[in-house]
């Protein structure tokens, strides 16, 4: 059985269950590295595409709400102004390929350096005219400088990002600071040390949930489906319970490995709530709560 990090990846044949110093130092220097030739990506880059316009097509506003249906209302979107797809485990065999990447694997048990699981694997596509997001980070704001980081999100490109579709905003180096970013600046402006993420179709971003990002707006209205890969320490909840909402029909088919990464065995530990670890949700209510005092 599979009973740690490195035996997973010791079992679908990494060789060097080390990552390679050049993306070691972008993840502790800038927060965020980039692969821009993984072979497992590329050679479904058409599948994945033709699989994740099928399902915004198909389902419409109600895309991104499982975990969360008690909130939704019909004909209401996940976000307004995007298209917006989750549990995409559950729903085709070309997503779940994913999952054991390697790259992606040894960039999140580098930053969390414990034992992880996946968290979320959801997709975002701004409108035309809309994207722009506040300055935010992901994960949970760090107290003191010697606190463990909680884990990574990966950004799988299915679309060139560029200027004109809303290029993502990163700050390099702030997966460092303490608290959060309105701790420290206007998050709803631009900020001077910001750099816009532009890359090709194919390419895969990996960065610490403390590094300070935002979407920006999409001018020109092309497509920019980015796929959100959350991976924690193990003992974090889920973004979405996968014990509970993937389908049996799946589970069946998944491989020792897969069922490992989204912490589905039995041996794995229940999670009581449907969505958790999501650390926006959490300072939200807390500014909400500091308003009514």
């Amino acid at each position: 059985m599979i009973d740690s990090t490195p035996s997973l990846l010791k079992k679908i044949n990494v060789k060097n269950i080390e990552l390679d110093l050049k993306h070691k130092k972008d993840l502790d220097d800038l927060g965020y590295c980039v692969f821009d030739n993984i072979p497992e990506i590329h050679s479904n880059l058409k599948k994945l595409n033709e699989e994740a316009n099928k399902l915004i097509k198909q389902e419409g506003s109600l895309g991104g709400w499982e975990g969360k249906m008690q909130h939704y209302k019909p004909g209401k979107k996940f976000e307004d102004g995007a298209d917006r797809l989750g549990a995409l485990v559950d729903k085709s065999d070309v997503f779940r390929k994913l999952i054991l990447i390697p790259e992606l694997l040894l960039s999140a048990y580098y930053v969390v350096k414990e034992d992880i699981k996946l968290c979320g694997f959801n997709l975002r596509n701004p409108h035309k005219g809309r994207g722009e997001q506040n300055i935010h980070i992901d994960g949970f704001a760090r107290k003191n400088l010697n606190d463990p980081f909680a884990g990574i999100v990966a950004f799988l490109y299915l679309d060139d990002s560029n200027l004109d579709n809303g290029a993502m905003r990163i700050i390099p180096g702030t997966h460092n600071k303490i608290g959060y970013p309105d701790d420290h600046i206007d998050i709803t402006k631009k900020n001077v040390n910001e750099k816009r993420l532009i890359v090709k179709a194919g390419t895969l971003v990996v960065a610490n949930l403390n590094l300070w990002h935002a979407g920006a707006k999409n001018l020109n209205g092309k497509s920019r489906k980015v796929i959100m890969i959350n991976i924690k320490k193990r003992s974090y909840d889920q973004l979405l319970n996968y014990k509970k909402f993937l389908s049996k029909n799946v589970k069946d088919k998944l491989t020792e490995e897969q069922k490992y990464i989204l912490a589905v065995r039995d041996v794995d530990k229940d999670q009581l709530v449907d969505s958790g670890g999501s650390a926006n949700d959490q300072r939200r209510q807390y500014l909400e709560s500091i308003k009514s005092i």
